[in-house]
């Protein structure tokens, strides 16, 4: 009996030293690793002031239903989650969330952000564009049409500013990184409010020259394009709504009667099942989801990906 008490301390004592050693190294040796923090900017407005449904202002729209529909799903999947609504959502706001985010985010983070709201094409001024006209994002005190020494454009968040805080965040984030940008919204279409036809958007070109806007509806019909990047920046993936000339059309739950951007609704729904990770399963889910619907019908999802090559 001596015999066996003495094996068993010799062994529990060669145990102890094991684990002991795998300690020390474990302290001795770096870890090669970093500490993804995940975080999620909602931007959405459905009241732009205009119940009484004048032609000349932008109409009201669903994109604050697509904000508190997906900030619960966001932080439950572990998303820091900070969100602009309506009022809330002026060019000041949304400038000022976006440069805390540009700041905020570290090397390896996760960052999605979402738009949900008008969009309009607007007269290119510095000659980037090779169809003379830039896209842009409408806030909450954007108005629709130029008027000198009234409204001259100032609160239009147009894709060149968009662009430089995004390669901000890209750069902040590195190549570990990974930033999504979800636009649902649309620079095309009509302001339309019927029952059975919610659009976001509107045709006419914001111009202070009075130039006319006409889409080139046979310029591609293709759905995925290429981002260019540099290997030190972050991944980055647009989705978008629709192709440019299309109508962005909102989509009703049938449950609760409520409507829905479309691009979010069916973000929402693959979040159901699938987690917002570094990979793109979760995008390509959407997109099947939009093509089988029967109401999206005439509108293509567009992806563009540094991830990925033209298809």
């Amino acid at each position: 009996m001596k015999i066996v008490y003495m094996k068993f301390q010799t062994i529990m004592s060669q145990l102890s030293n094991k684990l002991i050693f795998i300690v020390l190294l474990g302290v001795s040796i770096p870890i090669n690793s970093y500490a993804q923090t995940k975080r999620a900017l909602l931007i959405g407005i459905s009241d732009y002031g205009n119940a009484m449904e004048n032609p000349d202002e932008w109409a009201n729209i669903s994109g604050a239903n697509d904000v508190r529909m997906l900030a619960p799903k966001f932080s439950h999947q572990g998303f820091q989650v900070d969100s602009l609504v309506d009022a809330q959502a002026t060019y000041k706001n949304i400038i000022a969330s976006l440069s805390n985010l540009a700041t905020s985010c570290k090397p390896g983070d996760l960052v999605y952000i979402h738009f949900s709201m008008h969009g309009q094409p607007v007269e290119d001024q510095n000659g980037d564009e090779e169809d003379g006209w830039d896209e842009a994002l409408i806030p909450v005190d954007a108005k629709m049409k130029f008027q000198i020494g009234v409204y001259e454009g100032e609160n239009h968040l147009i894709d060149d500013t968009l662009n430089g805080f995004f390669s901000n965040i890209r750069e902040r984030l590195g190549e570990k990184g990974t930033l999504y940008v979800v636009l649902d919204a649309c620079h095309s279409g009509t302001a339309s409010r019927g029952d059975n036809d919610h659009v976001r958007g509107i045709r006419d070109g914001f111009s202070p020259s009075g130039k006319y806007y006409s889409p080139d509806t046979n310029s591609t019909s293709n759905d995925y394009f290429t981002v260019e990047s540099k290997n030190t920046d972050s991944p980055v993936t647009y989705l978008e709504a629709c192709r440019s000339y299309q109508q962005n059309r909102e989509v009703r739950d049938v449950q609760t009667n409520i409507w829905y951007g479309s691009l979010s609704y069916y973000i929402s729904k693959a979040m159901d099942t699938i987690q917002i990770t570094n990979g793109d399963e979760w995008i390509e889910n959407v997109k099947t989801a939009m093509d089988y619907d029967r109401r999206l019908r005439h509108q293509n999802m567009v992806i563009e990906s540094s991830k990925m090559k033209a298809q």
